[in-house]
């Protein structure tokens, strides 16, 4: 005779709990949007003036924080960007698809590409540094890299890209959020423009990276009126 013996299966039959992220995600994108923007409005009034390289190394020495300040500013705000202009696409992605697509795609080239900026304002920073003597060798290398090579290309990347890929994201945005952001957003391209061509003035650059700074600001309060499922799908169990 052969007995069998049967075990209680010990395993829990009850379905995993999966956590949803959707609401901290829309936090965390609605606290991100806004800094870039304003990052870079702030960091636009403590520029130093670059028409000449070798005076702006001198100016530098001689307040070597300022150009700090303006270096990590602009450091936030290329960290940030990114970020920020995903969130925004997540808004527009639903009502205009492909013009979200593209005008994503123009951006994510501009600032992943634009990464010569804040290692140019560094190197404004390190020559500073050095002894007066050694100053116009520098100044003569930083006035080659911002028109040479890759980092050269890399501006020209973030210049252009940066004025497109905004005023595409505004055009995407229209209906997602108020009309008075996605008009601000398109408005600062042309500010940029008048700020460097026009009427070139750090204080009029930092008013167009302002109007930025009211577009990303909708968007952070429109995020956080979203429901979650309009945010994104549920997890699975």
């Amino acid at each position: 005779m052969t007995a069998t013996v049967s075990f209680s299966s010990t395993r829990s039959t009850r379905p995993r709990k999966v956590r949803d992220v959707r609401r901290f995600q829309r936090i965390v994108a609605a606290v991100v949007l806004p800094v870039p923007a304003t990052a870079a409005a702030i960091g636009r009034l403590l520029v130093t003036d670059d028409s000449d390289t070798r005076s702006a190394l001198d100016m530098i020495a001689a307040d070597p924080g300022r150009q700090f300040t303006f270096a990590l500013l602009g450091f936030i705000a290329m960290l940030t960007v990114v970020p920020a202009f995903l969130a925004a696409a997540r808004l527009a992605r639903r009502r205009r698809p492909v013009l979200t697509m593209i005008a994503l795609g123009v951006n994510l080239i501009a600032y992943l590409g634009g990464w010569a900026l804040p290692a140019l304002d560094n190197m404004y920073i390190a020559a500073s540094q050095l002894p007066p003597e050694q100053r116009d060798g520098a100044a003569a290398l930083i006035d080659a890299m911002w028109s040479d090579g890759l980092a050269g290309i890399s501006t020209l990347l973030m210049v252009i890209g940066h004025v497109l890929g905004a005023i595409l994201m505004g055009l995407a945005l229209r209906g997602s959020i108020p009309t008075v952001g996605w008009v601000a957003m398109i408005l600062s391209q042309p500010g940029h423009v008048f700020a460097f061509i026009v009427f070139p003035s750090p204080v009029m650059d930092a008013l167009a990276w302002g109007l930025m700074a009211l577009a990303f600001a909708i968007c952070a309060v429109t995020v956080l009126r979203t429901p979650d499922d309009e945010w994104d799908l549920p997890p699975r169990s």
